[in-house]
């Protein structure tokens, strides 16, 4: 039923947001709007419209914009994601800013393309023009604007969304990231009577479609509460939600999807609706796990909220023998996968990576470990057979299981890396949530996959990076009536396989790796899982109805 509806919903909102001519005004267009035009849009919206330039136009030398001291800063915080996401239009996603790489006096991009100073800077894929919106009217007149002048329309908060869902040729950009403003209630009553999902009154936080995770969980802390959030401070509450959302809380209080209770939605009409329960009720379930920016803007969420939880959390750090094959470590690793949903039913949920050299001075599978509100007999009757598991794989691994000095929701912040850095270069991933099934009942073919999609145990013979992987364990089995993909309900680990190269990195091995990690290893995830699917905000998009 629901299903059927969203479509409609989203049939409604294309047909109202095109003109009748399909294709988008591009700035080589007659018909792209005259600088009066764009002015004018201007005064309507107080005077937030930025004509967009690159951070990166500053260092070259054939810019407007050049400026050489200018240039060293932005090439000192270029790898710092605060940095794009506090910028109008920059992106982390491999995707954007290929027409302006910062470059090195010598014309050599920071990433080691030789000729980028002499190609020049450009647009590209980012936007000409973007509305700094800090009002829900601002929103609202950017819309109007875009539909009437038949012009495409990207949305940003921070630029978190990995496959380039921000970016638009010739668009007009919506920036969110000014929509700022938290508000803990702690007896939030729904407007929808007899609710089934959000009994009255509740704890609930209202945040801005601007507000970031770090910004919202520091908030909320301060008043001994949380609301789930992603693993980094820098990503959106709004995009990283509405998209499913994963975190260090999500195992035990849902994902951000199952987490919405309410938003306000700007419609590409131009249309300001409140979405929940009971009202716009498609809407509501379309926007919890479809995606951000699909149905609509986003410009404020309400969300539930909790008092701090106490916890227990531990670290696990495994590492292959010299004389171990990659067969018996990849068989180690299923080995552990097949006890995971045990642990998680027991509410034990975290995260892992597997790495090799040169990163990692040899193979390593290692991560935390959390469990809320459980005693300390609890916790150690859910890690036991995990523990059992390592002290019998002596032989093939070195390893330890360490308890960290980690108590309540406060503590595990105080120890959580900062925002973190943008990868040195490119990379391609792909992904697959893979189910309790398979984990349980396919552990060879589990192992065989792994090898296949992993890293070496030695270092790559090309000069290239190893491959890395990445399992996210926090994954709640409650059903709840969203748009969230079901493969969640039934997945022990979301499952991500990366591949980095940078500019000096010649074509033919970029062709080549894009194509092996879009058709060889998902073509392998998907035939060993082949009813499940992908978490949207982290995915590979091929076969994207599928998946």
């Amino acid at each position: 039923m629901h299903p059927s509806y969203s479509l409609a919903i989203a049939g409604f909102f294309l047909s109202s947001a095109l003109a009748k001519d399909q294709c988008r005004c591009t700035t080589d267009d007659s018909c792209w709007p005259s600088t009066k035009t764009w002015t004018a849009l201007n005064s309507t919206i107080d005077g937030h419209l930025i004509r967009y330039t690159p951070p990166g136009a500053v260092c070259y030398i054939s810019h407007p914009n050049y400026d050489a001291e200018a240039c060293d800063s932005v090439i000192k915080q270029w790898p710092e994601s605060k940095f794009h996401s506090s910028d109008p239009a920059s992106l982390h996603s491999e995707w954007s800013n290929a027409g302006c790489i910062p470059v090195y006096k010598n014309g050599t991009s920071i990433y080691g393309d030789p000729e980028a100073g002499e190609r020049g800077c450009s647009n590209d894929v980012l936007p000409p023009y973007v509305v700094n919106a800090t009002t829900t009217d601002h929103v609202v007149e950017a819309l109007r604007f875009a539909a009437v002048k038949n012009i495409r329309l990207v949305i940003k908060n921070t630029g978190h969304a990995g496959d380039g869902r921000n970016l638009g040729s010739s668009s007009l950009s919506i920036w969110t990231h000014n929509l700022k403003g938290i508000e803990l209630i702690e007896n939030f009553n729904s407007t929808c009577p007899n609710s089934k999902d959000t009994p009255s009154p509740r704890m609930a936080a209202t945040v801005g479609a601007g507000v970031q995770d770090g910004e919202m969980v520091e908030t909320l802390a301060a008043r001994n509460a949380l609301a789930v959030s992603g693993t980094s401070n820098d990503v959106g509450v709004a995009g990283w939600s509405t998209g499913g959302g994963h975190g260090f809380a999500t195992g035990h209080y849902g994902q951000g999807a199952d987490n919405i209770l309410e938003a306000e939605i700007v419609t590409p009409s131009g249309k300001v609706v409140i979405a929940n329960e009971c009202q716009n009720e498609d809407l509501y379930w379309a926007i919890r796990g479809g995606g951000g920016g699909t149905f609509g803007v986003i410009t404020s969420l309400t969300v539930k909220a909790y008092p701090a939880p106490q916890m227990v959390m531990v670290a696990f750090d495994t590492s292959i023998k010299n004389h171990t094959s990659e067969d018996e470590w990849y068989q180690f690793i299923a080995d552990a996968h097949a006890l995971f949903p045990a642990m998680q039913d027991a509410g034990i949920h975290g995260y892992y990576t597997v790495e090799g050299p040169p990163s990692a001075e040899a193979l390593t599978f290692s991560g935390s470990l959390m469990m809320f509100e459980a005693s300390n007999k609890t916790y150690e009757d859910a890690i036991r057979p995990f523990a059992k598991l390592l002290r019998s794989s002596y032989a093939t691994v070195a390893w330890s299981l360490n308890r960290l000095p980690v108590n309540n929701w406060q503590g595990l912040l105080k120890i959580l890396p900062d925002i973190g850095s943008v990868s040195a270069g490119h990379s391609i991933r792909t992904s697959r949530l893979i189910s309790r099934r398979t984990v349980i009942g396919k552990t060879d073919k589990f192992a065989a996959v792994y090898k296949k999609i992993g890293p070496t145990k030695k270092a790559p013979s090309n000069g290239l990076p190893n491959l890395s992987m990445s399992g996210t364990l926090t994954i709640s089995p409650k059903s709840v009536n969203n748009s969230l993909h079901p493969s969640w309900r039934n997945a022990t680990v979301h499952l991500i396989t990366s591949q980095a190269w940078t500019d000096s990195t010649n074509e033919t091995e970029i062709r080549s790796m894009i194509h092996d990690m879009t058709y060889r290893k998902l073509g392998l995830l998907r035939d060993l899982d082949p009813v499940q699917g992908a978490y949207l905000n982290e995915a590979r998009h091929q076969s994207f109805i599928e998946a």
